[in-house]
């Protein structure tokens, strides 16, 4: 949940808990955060520091355990310090977009200090970079003389859309998103093609790869993308690390989407915009056609995209979607047409179980807008325990399972690699019933004529 709160808001997301155990369940939602760049600070307690080492209750080597998933990681040891020390885990978890741990034992926490806790404002810049004038002017003049431009934009484009927008109308370019960053900029928007990517659309892949010129906005080139790299290509990102990560690109330029852009869009040549929505046009509505053979199937039981194509003629554009790991991402990822609403998922971990959490912190967050799960039976089962939160704060969230008795990921991935299907069966309880024990709603679908 204090990942998917970072997500959402871009704002500092907070998890407290106690030593020993407390600590080691925090690893796979910080792993989350470290690996998908939300800032997170962890709070643990940890035993006095007079028996650390000395293998007490619930007394485990905590410095270590967050070494590995932590940008900060310091256990607190006077209490003069708190203030300090504190400040100094927001700052580096806000300034280098990961997580901060810190420990603090059991005698530190019952002691007093006359030291005030120093504000944060003035202390965190703000992480705004322009690139070199003459790197710009030379992407300027790739994209004028490109025939095909075509633009990528990533998660970090996610505070430039209408700046990217207006460069793609300028330069006469299709956008396409990464999955990560699906909806960003309304998919029914004339100028956006979809996803790019192993879960993506038709007319994205089409034109990405009949492109001259790719200009990718603030992607990290993961694997699953699979940005072509026959192509020349100009790339963006505010973090020098991830450009060129992946294999050389022909301009890499360091600096933030928001910053970059609308100077590209000053530089370049205006040209015809017409042509190319025509085009996008014509490969849309031949998707739009595929899309409707599957969503309107009437088969029993129900297909999961029938069930995306009726939540998207209901949910509200300002609502929140949170997904889970499995099928179901990739059922959402080709099916359901983003118009407005925030997307999150756990990226570059892929984890199980972050679907719900991510629809809880979305509730806490927004508690005015409606919040969704997509979520597999599997990965429901591993937090449904946690459906007793939403209940308990009255939170706005529909958490909508698919109930297939088995993980079906996992059989996709075992018939791949040649294997018999092994160990994917699961045995549910009746869901609706124990959202209605937990003093919530549950409602179960098993024929079309109800979804």
């Amino acid at each position: 949940m204090a990942s998917a709160y970072a997500k959402l808001t871009n704002q500092l997301g907070v998890v407290l808990t106690i030593a020993g155990p407390g600590a080691t369940n925090l690893m796979t939602g910080l792993y989350d955060a470290k690996m998908d760049h939300a800032p997170v600070l962890a709070l643990t307690g940890q035993v006095e520091l007079q028996f650390i080492g000395r293998d007490v209750l619930q007394e485990i080597d905590q410095n270590a355990l967050f070494e590995s998933v932590s940008l900060f990681n310091k256990v607190i040891t006077t209490p003069e310090e708190t203030g300090e020390i504190t400040l100094l885990a927001i700052k580096n978890a806000l300034v280098r977009r990961g997580v901060s741990h810190l420990g603090v034992p059991i005698n530190i926490q019952r002691s007093k200090t006359m030291q005030l806790a120093k504000p944060i404002k003035s202390r965190v810049p703000q992480l705004r970079i322009r690139p070199a004038e003459d790197l710009c002017k030379k992407a300027a003049d790739m994209i004028n003389s490109a025939e095909r431009p075509a633009m990528i934009a990533g998660w970090g484009s996610r505070y430039a859309t209408d700046q990217v927008v207006e460069l793609a109308q300028k330069i006469g370019s299709p956008i396409a998103t990464t999955f990560k960053a699906k909806g960003i900029i309304s998919e029914f928007d004339p100028q956006v093609a979809g996803v790019f990517g192993s879960v993506g659309s038709d007319p994205a892949k089409e034109l990405v790869h009949g492109s001259d010129l790719l200009i990718v906005l603030g992607s990290s080139f993961s694997a699953q993308t699979g940005i072509p790299q026959d192509k020349p290509i100009i790339q963006v990102d505010y973090d020098p690390m991830v450009l060129s990560k992946r294999f050389p690109v022909e301009l890499p330029l360091w600096g933030s989407v928001e910053d970059t852009v609308p100077l590209l869009s000053r530089l370049v040549e205006e040209r015809d915009n017409k042509p190319t929505l025509d085009k996008i046009n014509q490969l849309m509505r031949q998707w739009d056609r595929k899309v409707e053979s599957v969503t309107s199937q009437d088969e029993v039981p129900i297909h999961p995209a029938r069930v995306l194509k009726a939540l998207q003629e209901i949910l509200p554009e300002e609502s929140v979607i949170s997904i889970d790991v499995g099928d179901n991402s990739w059922w959402f990822g080709k099916y359901f047409r983003m118009g407005g609403q925030k997307f999150i998922l756990s990226g570059y971990l892929a984890t199980m179980g972050f679907g719900f959490a991510g629809s809880l912190a979305a509730g806490f967050a927004f508690p005015d807008r409606k919040s969704v799960t997509l979520t597999g039976d599997g990965a429901f089962s591993m937090v449904m325990a946690d459906f007793t939160t939403a209940v308990k704060h009255n939170l706005p969230v529909v958490a909508i399972v698919y109930d297939n008795s088995e993980l079906s990921m996992i059989i996709h991935e075992e018939k791949m690699e040649g294997y018999p299907k092994f160990a994917t069966e699961l045995v549910n309880p009746n869901f609706a019933d124990f959202a209605n024990s937990c003093g919530g709603q549950g409602l179960r679908s098993e024929g079309t004529e109800r979804t």
